[in-house]
């Protein structure tokens, strides 16, 4: 599945903690985007299965359940893996 995400997704995903080897070659081998600013991440069912775990991972929320501000990133990219035609 080809997933873009946007430079600021891929930054996120760059620094997560515990990045697997195997998401490094996906991030490593990403497309510009045709729209300017993000990449094209090119993915087998099992990377976007390992990146959607590391994402929701990172995802925190706050006393009443609301995703914090600082993990929107990641939630919205566990939205865009698991709502993705081909996934």
């Amino acid at each position: 599945m080809d997933l873009t995400v946007s430079r600021a997704q891929f930054d996120a995903v760059r620094g997560a903690r515990h990045l697997p080897d195997v998401l490094t070659k996906v991030l490593d081998g990403a497309t510009p985007s045709g729209g300017g600013d993000g990449y094209v991440l090119h993915l087998t069912y099992e990377e976007a299965t390992a990146l959607n775990e590391l994402c929701a991972w990172n995802v925190h929320s706050d006393a009443s359940g609301a995703v914090t501000p600082e993990s929107r990133i990641f939630d919205d990219l566990v939205k865009a893996i698991l709502t993705h035609p081909d996934y």
